[in-house]
């Protein structure tokens, strides 16, 4: 019936390398891209967790006019970690000068990939930071250290 031609039955060897060479350029272009927002989405995702962490505080101290349940020990926190950060307040309860302050602070459990951390304070200002040595295996069940162990933070606006 139909003879083939056996010079029309496929790709050529070139044709699939510069295939594959256009679909590693294409990747290698995205997957920055891809990264920069999957670390945007959990950075998001800490300072939801952080606001809700925040207007439970809020509560508790419209009830009980602070934010500490006794002179040694802060509020317990309804959220204390998510998929990829761990919250705690900043700061030893013990230490603080007022009981009408507190700072949150998203810190992310690999510090390695994801040097960032977020964090909230009473005036609900949101600040992010390059760096911090802050670290969720931290025996306290607060972050130690005031601001000065978070470096390079800027101020991303207010909830």
């Amino acid at each position: 019936m139909f003879a083939r031609n056996s010079r029309y039955l496929g790709f050529t060897l070139m044709e699939m390398m510069l295939v594959l060479a256009i679909l590693a350029i294409v990747a290698a272009i995205a997957w920055p891209s891809y990264q920069n927002h999957v670390r945007q989405t959990r950075l998001n995702e800490a300072k939801s967790a952080l606001l809700n962490n925040s207007q439970a505080l809020e509560r508790f101290y419209s009830q009980n006019h602070r934010f500490k349940t006794n002179s040694t020990t802060w509020m317990p926190l309804p959220i204390t970690e998510t998929a990829h950060f761990c919250l705690r307040l900043q700061g030893n309860p013990r230490g603080t000068n007022s009981d009408s302050i507190y700072t949150l602070k998203a810190v992310a459990f690999n510090p390695e990939q994801e040097p960032r951390i977020i964090k909230i304070s009473q005036d609900l200002t949101v600040m992010v930071c390059e760096e911090s040595s802050s670290r969720c295996s931290e025996s306290t069940p607060f972050f130690t250290g005031g601001s000065s162990v978070d470096k390079r933070c800027k101020i991303i606006g207010t909830a």
